[in-house]
């Protein structure tokens, strides 16, 4: 039976679009293609440089397009949408170590409703990247602790507010180009300034095999290690699941402990001898010491 939520895709051009030079990483993407079947229901787009070769037969699996890139590394994400065919109505951006384990409709949908949709980064804090605040100054934006979002996952519609978004980004990664190497914070700093707010997808949609608690189920995963196996076999979902490459663990329950049980009075007099020696430190502390701490 096809949803509501799947027939609204189902009725707009969508496509899944990589961007990847050198061999390894030109590998990585076509061992994802291969690795994901729900990857097989979109286009398949990868943008790649001049010189790295493409065999017949990978080309056959996804449109190529050859780009004359302007920055280096990282950065050159940044220049995603000056090589995008324009025909089609939503995107979804991927890294090339990526593999995605579950129906991500849900993703182009929000960003057909609202233009982004992505997930946070596990460094989420954006002022705190890397002292990216002093780059937040230099634009008059204020600290405010702003959420950082990853940009390994974006799902992005073809609209004028996205398009000034991408410049924007792009703006940003050849001003501080020599400054800061990395193209994520710039993006989340472009939302800021054009006052642009994505859907926010949970880490579901991004899991970056750090150990994160998991609520349900992994959709897609972005790590080059392993995907571990039964990663999406659960019974309850809290506690949660955490996992890293080749690698899952569910944390334990916790006991309610009273405080006739044995261990339940162990923590009671524990708490209260924690309390008491406390109690013996900040009496010897001046008031001016308490204050500077």
């Amino acid at each position: 039976m096809t949803t509501k939520r799947e027939s609204m895709i189902s009725q707009k051009r969508s496509a899944i679009v990589f961007m990847a030079w050198g061999q390894e990483h030109v590998e990585a993407v076509f061992n994802c293609i291969a690795a994901s079947p729900f990857i097989a229901k979109h286009d398949v787009i990868l943008v790649t440089d001049q010189m790295t070769d493409i065999s017949d037969g990978d080309a056959n699996r996804c449109a190529v397009i050859r780009a004359d890139f302007e920055l280096n590394g990282l950065l050159r994400k940044s220049e995603l949408w000056e090589y995008l065919p324009k025909d089609y109505d939503v995107f979804l951006f991927l890294d090339s170590d990526i593999r995605v384990l579950d129906d991500i409709s849900f993703g182009f949908n929000q960003a057909l409703r609202h233009g982004v949709a992505l997930s946070p980064a596990p460094h989420y804090s954006l002022d705190h990247f890397y002292k990216y605040g002093d780059i937040m100054a230099a634009e008059n934006v204020g600290q405010f602790g702003q959420v950082q979002y990853n940009t390994g996952v974006i799902f992005f519609s073809n609209c004028p507010e996205v398009e000034s978004l991408m410049r924007e980004w792009k703006a940003l990664s050849l001003r501080y180009a020599d400054r800061f190497k990395n193209d994520q914070p710039h993006f989340s700093l472009a939302m800021e300034k054009l006052g642009l707010n994505p859907y926010t997808l949970s880490i579901s949609y991004n899991y970056r095999a750090f150990g994160d608690a998991i609520s349900g189920v992994v959709r897609i995963w972005h790590s080059y290690g392993a995907v571990p196996e039964g990663i999406n076999d659960f019974g309850e979902t809290w506690p949660p699941r955490r996992a890293w490459p080749d690698l899952i663990y569910r944390d334990c329950p916790r006991r309610r402990l009273t405080k006739k049980s044995r261990f339940g009075r162990l923590r009671y007099w524990l708490r209260k001898v924690i309390k008491l020696r406390q109690m013996k430190i900040f009496s010897r502390c001046s008031p001016d010491v308490v204050r500077k701490s």
